[in-house]
């Protein structure tokens, strides 16, 4: 190989890597999108599900509610007069 001949040979290796760099790095990034995607997607169905909880949580923690399960399953009832005790600091 001559003088003129090795830049000729380098330069086209480096056009070669330069090629093979472009078309890795595309692949990543197309990985990175789709797995950018996926990562939205659970993002959204979780974000509907915690608004799903929490509606289901202001349900349950009404105080009709409360007291309707105090009063069926524990027996409990409103105190009568005479029952309240007033304490004085």
């Amino acid at each position: 190989m001559n003088a003129r001949g090795l830049p000729v040979v380098a330069l086209g290796l480096l056009c070669l890597a330069s090629a093979l760099a472009l078309v890795y790095a595309r692949y990543e990034s197309r990985m990175l999108f789709a797995q950018s995607q996926a990562l939205s997607s659970e993002r959204d169905r979780l974000d509907i599900e915690w608004r799903r909880l929490q509606l289901e949580q202001g349900a349950l923690a009404t105080s009709a509610r409360v007291e309707g399960i105090a009063r069926e399953k524990l027996g409990m009832r409103l105190p009568t007069g005479d029952q309240i005790v007033m304490v004085w600091q």
